[in-house]
C-alpha cells in the first residue's frame, strides 16, 4: 500500500507527546445506521470495531457533502480522527453537523484495521534536514519511541533534551518497525515531516 505522509510538530524545549496510529492495508468497513443532527457530528454504526482515535472516512453519504469520501477506496484527505462514544457510536469532534439533512439510510465507515505490533520488538527513526541527508537526531524504542502493542500505535516522545536539538524548522523523517528475527517494515513515506516550533520562555 501507499504509506501514509505523517506531519508532526514539536515544540522545543517542551514535553512532547504524540500518539502514531499504525495502520495495515486491510480495509474494514462498518454500516451506517444513523447520522445524527449534531454537533459534534455523531454516527451509528453497530459494533463498528473502530479504535478510538482512529482515522475513518464516510463512504456512500451524501448528506454530509465534502465531508464524505471522495475515493474509493479513500485517501488521506477522507479520512479524519474518530472519538469512539461506545461499541456502536463515533464523533466526528472537527465536523458541526447540526445543519445537516436528516439520515435516510445507507452509508459506510471505511477504516484501516490496526496493524498487529505483536511481531515487533523494536522501532527506529531518523530526522534529516532533507531526504538523502545525514541524520541530525535518532530515535530508538526507549529512547524517544515506544511500541504499544494495546492502542496499535507508536509513541513520540522526545525528551526536553532532545528537543532542544533541533532548530525551529520543518524536518524529513520515517519511521521503520524492527520484526523479531530480522526483517524491517517502514510505517510512513520517506517523506514525513516533522515541524519544531521555537519557545519562547527559555528562563529555568
Amino acid at each position: 500500500m501507499a504509506l501514509q505522509k505523517l506531519n508532526l510538530t514539536i515544540r522545543r524545549g517542551a514535553t512532547n507527546i504524540i500518539p502514531i496510529r499504525v495502520e495495515s492495508s486491510t480495509w474494514k468497513y462498518a454500516q451506517i445506521t444513523g447520522v445524527e443532527q449534531s454537533a459534534p457530528l455523531r454516527v451509528t454504526a453497530v459494533e463498528h470495531g473502530i479504535p478510538d482515535g482512529w482515522r475513518a472516512a464516510m463512504m456512500n453519504l451524501a448528506l454530509v457533502g465534502d465531508f464524505a469520501a471522495q475515493n474509493n477506496p479513500p485517501k488521506d484527505a477522507d479520512l479524519r480522527a474518530v472519538v469512539v462514544v461506545d461499541a456502536d457510536t463515533v464523533e466526528f469532534n472537527a465536523i458541526n453537523g447540526a445543519g445537516f439533512k436528516a439520515y435516510a439510510s445507507g452509508g459506510q465507515l471505511a477504516y484501516r484495521e490496526p496493524l498487529n505490533l505483536s511481531p515487533f520488538n523494536g522501532v527506529r527513526m531518523d530526522v534529516k534536514e532533507k531526504v538523502g541527508g545525514e541524520p541530525i537526531l535518532s530515535f530508538s524504542e526507549g529512547d524517544g519511541l515506544r511500541l504499544d502493542g494495546i492502542t496499535n500505535a507508536v509513541w513520540f516522545e522526545p525528551t526536553i533534551e532532545q528537543s532542544l536539538v533541533l532548530a525551529a524548522k520543518t524536518y524529513v523523517f520515517d519511521i521503520e518497525l524492527l520484526r523479531t528475527g530480522g526483517g524491517v517494515e517502514p510505517i510512513c513515506s520517506a517523506e514525513s515531516q516533522l515541524t519544531v516550533t521555537p519557545e519562547i520562555t527559555t528562563t529555568e
